[in-house]
């Protein structure tokens, strides 16, 4: 058992050290931005462009679900819940708004085209729409 998890620490580490980067992000979402303005794009670009539509709403989707998982959790183990919503976003909203921001996000704050394309996503829909508490 222990070299399974050693394994799996192992594999964790390796695929965080050549992560998916902001600036990886960025560069597929200006194709998918490009697509959606109207401009022409060839197949390389159609499949950058889905990668990123695809990329943004699973990162949302997925904390989204995983907020709610835990809190099933937490509810049936009768342990105290220890997630809260980090943004609502409001149902007249399209996709591609939400991809329009994450691009957006990325152009103003250069510092996170380094970190994991994740944390961008994640702070540019906190920051666009926060919860109100």
């Amino acid at each position: 058992m222990n070299k399974i998890i050693i394994a799996l620490l192992i594999a964790g580490f390796s695929t965080t050290v050549n992560a998916f980067s902001g600036a990886d992000l960025l560069a597929q979402c200006r194709h998918f931005v490009g697509i959606i303005d109207g401009n022409r794009s060839d197949s390389q670009g159609i499949l950058l462009a889905g990668q990123c539509g695809g990329y943004v709403l699973g990162v949302q989707e997925g904390f989204i679900a995983s907020s709610e998982l835990a809190d099933f959790v937490s509810e049936e183990t009768g342990s105290p819940i220890v997630t809260k919503k980090q943004w609502k976003i409001p149902s007249d909203v399209e996709p591609e708004s939400i991809v329009r921001v994450v691009v957006r996000y990325l152009e103003i704050n250069p510092d996170m085209h380094s970190m994991p394309a994740v944390l961008s996503v994640l702070n540019a829909l906190r920051q666009t729409y926060p919860v109100k508490q």
